[in-house]
């Protein structure tokens, strides 16, 4: 409903040096049939700032954030969207207003299959975090609330694992770990400095455990620029097991900066309504930011390219209000339930599953080489688990090759020049190889 790849990757197949480069493609495309039959699922992932649902102030009143009304709108987007994992802030802290929330939202339009995680105030915030999940997809196992005196809200993080068909046979499944906060909000130092503190308290944990996997980090983070620090500890903490990347790999100072305009989630309204923000859309604010792990898929969970967008930003309002003059990103209902609900956008993206799970997670690729479609098609991404020289061998159906190329690259992500390979109707094989040995073929249609 909301991607339509303009590039179609299709892998995967790991494959020796002992057998020629044709023999092993064929190879390659029984396994691909084979997981074709079995074994994928799409999880659609949605994080967004509800405005003071049911949590009223000075100046978010019955008046002009009625949560009954709210009601409607969040359902609307719902119904939309249908996301298997749905993170919220801005949701009174209250029990009632969580249930409401899940009553009256999500498990309705005949739906029953909506879950929630626990209610979680050690900081004594009018305000919560709250997680949503799809009980047909996923088991919510346990929770994590980090509190601490420099933290303005609780940092939470529900673990969940996937509903594998196969999980009494295979006792294995794959999991996901959704990572919550509401950073301080104010464009004062003081107000960097106490979301530098809060991101500290959530990096100092990640790195007491030291464990690599499928994390997201996501929530309102009221960051201005991808410089300030809060921010640079998440995505270049020194433990790099421990990193978080940007899917649409956009850093850059996105306050009032109309070069962002595509990636900006506040603020919805130019009108002064009393509780919402205005000024239109010119901050990004809101995040979804994963892990290595789930950048690349190497383990069993994946980012799917191209599928990270805020919801109802069609790039054309800078500025601007969402509603103003045409914006045919979403029907206009939704468009009408975002602009009515929230001065934040939903942040929506996808995530593949691999299973039947049970396998080795050593046997997996831990990188990934992919054409982001909002880079058009001259330059590839090569998301790297190391340092490191890595082989990249092009080739055609034919299986001539079109050229071998050694790039010595960091870990994280790298960009590959395509300006060399045939850029129209060409379908291309690269064969690439890590410095630790792991190959993969990877079928590119450009």
């Amino acid at each position: 409903m909301f991607f339509v790849p303009l590039i179609s990757f299709f892998v995967e197949y790991y494959f020796s040096s002992q057998f020629d480069f044709m023999k092993s493609l064929f190879s390659a495309f029984a396994v691909l049939i084979v997981l074709n039959i079995n074994a994928q699922d799409t999880l659609t992932v949605m994080q967004y700032n509800l405005l003071n649902y049911n949590n009223y102030t000075t100046y978010c009143t019955t008046d002009n954030n009625l949560v009954a009304d709210k009601d409607g709108y969040i359902k609307t987007i719902i119904d939309y969207v249908l996301p298997d994992i749905f993170t919220v802030v801005e949701i009174n802290e209250t029990t009632t207003s969580l249930d409401r929330l899940l009553n009256n939202v999500m498990n309705t339009s005949g739906r029953t299959n909506y879950a929630r995680a626990n209610r979680s105030n050690y900081n004594g915030s009018d305000i919560v975090n709250m997680l949503y999940y799809n009980t047909d997809k996923l088991v919510f196992d346990h929770q994590i609330d980090l509190t601490n005196a420099a933290l303005t809200r609780d940092i939470n993080m529900y673990y969940l694992y996937y509903k594998d068909p196969n999980l009494a046979t295979t006792h294995d499944t794959s999991w996901v770990t959704c990572i919550v906060m509401h950073l301080k909000a104010g464009s004062y130092a003081s107000d960097a400095t106490t979301r530098a503190a809060e991101v500290s308290v959530l990096m100092n944990y990640m790195n007491s455990i030291n464990k690599a996997g499928n994390y997201l980090v996501m929530g309102d983070f009221n960051v201005y620029t991808s410089d300030e620090e809060c921010f640079q500890n998440l995505i270049n903490h020194p433990n790099a097991n421990i990193r978080f990347y940007d899917p649409i790999n956009q850093p850059g100072d996105w306050n009032n900066n109309g070069t962002y305009a595509p990636y900006h989630t506040q603020s919805t309204h130019t009108a002064d309504n009393g509780c919402a923000a205005t000024g239109g859309l010119d901050d990004r604010f809101d995040f979804i930011l994963s892990s290595l792990d789930i950048i690349t898929g190497g383990k069993k969970v994946k980012y799917l390219s191209g599928s990270y967008h805020a919801l109802a930003n069609d790039g054309n309002h800078f500025n601007l209000a969402i509603n103003s003059g045409s914006n045919t990103s979403v029907p206009s209902n939704v468009l009408d339930a975002i602009y009515n609900n929230s001065d934040h956008l939903p942040i929506i993206m996808q995530l593949i599953v691999n299973y039947p799970t049970g396998i080795d997670d050593n046997a997996l690729v831990p990188f990934d080489f992919y054409i982001p479609s909002e880079n058009g098609q001259n330059n590839a991404v090569l998301t790297s688990h190391c340092n490191g020289q890595f082989k990249i061998e092009a080739f055609l159906t034919t299986g001539a090759c079109l050229q071998v190329s050694d790039y010595q690259l960091t870990q994280g992500y790298n960009n590959i020049s395509l300006t060399d390979f045939p850029t129209t109707g060409a379908l291309i094989y690269f064969r690439i190889t890590s410095p630790d040995g792991y190959m993969k073929v990877y079928r590119v249609v450009r």
